[in-house]
């Protein structure tokens, strides 16, 4: 295994960059024709007329195709620390149609649309922004496993994919947490519900939770006789999962893939083929992790923890107290659980004032505790 940069937050020595470039499989021709491509409809304009002045505009369009998806993906409007990509951006457009051609004066202009390599773009930009993200990204890992003819019956288990995640974004040193202490505040029942449900289901769990980065799949497995009478099966895993911002909700990437393991013992075949699947996936979760992070927006929003706070009525008598304070413009519940609340506060002063005008107030008999304030968290308990 290779070594990795201990000190993500002060950057990484040129070594460990040349290491994580091969990592992530960044070279554009290992991608080959099968890779998915974005469409980008862009105009283009150079000076002067002729062949070489219409190719001069091309150029120029399709640059500005890759600095529109890079703002897309980091919301970062620095172009220096992407030059390397920008000095050949054509290398990333894959094909482009010529919508039309235009002389204005002395200027060429042009319209394209440019089949973007969205994939191999996203693993050059995720390997130049992970040594520039303000600290490591936290992940939250939720997938399922049902392996085996009777998994679905029987119910999932939650080990197989987490483990081959985990051990990817731990050679980074992301923290990482699996669905041990989820049971502390989710019945299974509400679990399932969430991995088998749709975008805004996933995308609340994820606002839900304390975590940067939200992971959440399942991987499945068929078992077929690979000829009438043969006791050898063909062992089939899919694994489908979305990457989601914690703070947000929103989707950052979608992935899947499958394998195929030959074996007379279906759950062994099928273990073998579900982490041969999600080793597929390793570098694309990584580089969907990096850009998640990579692409938050720097928000006024305060996250507030509340430990222990028994009946939900102390919630709402807490966020009407919420909305008094000055600089408050929204307050949203974003989980409750007798074991624990989280709000979602819209505030634009500082965080000593908030916690200040909280600190002490009694609720409903009850004192309220300033437990921790870091940045733009804060942790209430009450006495």
């Amino acid at each position: 295994m290779f070594s990795y940069g201990k000190n993500l937050s002060g950057g990484l020595g040129t070594g460990h960059i040349l290491i994580l470039f091969l990592f992530l499989g960044i070279s554009l021709r290992g991608f080959g024709e099968q890779a998915p491509l974005l469409t980008v409809r862009m105009k283009g304009s150079a000076e002067g007329v002729g062949l070489s002045a219409r190719k001069q505009a091309i150029e120029n369009a399709q640059q500005h195709v890759v600095e529109e998806v890079l703002l897309s993906m980091t919301h970062s409007t620095d172009k220096t620390i992407f030059q390397s990509i920008l000095r050949q951006a054509s290398q990333y457009v894959q094909r482009y149609d010529l919508l039309r051609t235009d002389i204005v004066g002395d200027t060429t202009e042009v319209e394209i649309d440019a089949h973007v390599l969205e994939k191999p773009l996203r693993h050059d930009v995720a390997a130049i922004m992970l040594p520039r993200l303000p600290r490591k990204p936290s992940v939250r890992l939720l997938l399922a496993d049902y392996i085996g003819p009777d998994a679905v019956a029987g119910g999932p288990t939650f080990d197989i994919g987490e483990a081959v995640f985990r051990k990817s974004l731990e050679d980074f040193e992301f923290p990482v947490k699996g669905i041990q202490d989820l049971l502390d505040h989710y019945e299974m029942p509400q679990l399932l519900d969430i991995i088998q449900g749709d975008v805004p289901t996933t995308a609340t769990f994820a606002r839900a939770n304390a975590e940067d980065v939200v992971i959440v799949g399942s991987i499945t497995t068929t078992h077929q006789p690979l000829s009438d009478g043969s006791n050898m099966l063909r062992n089939r895993a899919r694994v489908a999962m979305r990457i989601v911002s914690g703070p947000d909700g929103k989707i950052s990437d979608t992935l899947t893939a499958e394998a195929v393991v030959q074996s007379v013992d279906p759950e062994e075949g099928g273990m073998q083929a579900a982490q041969d699947a999600c080793g597929k996936l390793t570098a694309d979760c990584l580089v969907g992790v990096v850009l998640a992070m990579a692409g938050m927006e720097d928000e006024s929003r305060v996250i507030l923890r509340v430990e222990q706070p028994g009946a939900p009525d102390i919630m709402t008598v807490l966020i009407d107290l919420i909305r008094t304070i000055e600089g408050v413009s929204s307050v949203e519940q974003l989980f409750f659980a007798a074991t624990l609340g989280r709000l979602a506060v819209e505030y634009s002063g500082t965080m000593a004032h908030f916690a200040d005008c909280m600190a002490g107030q009694l609720l409903n008999g009850r004192k309220v505790e300033v437990a921790r304030c870091v940045k733009r968290e804060i942790t209430l308990r009450f006495k």
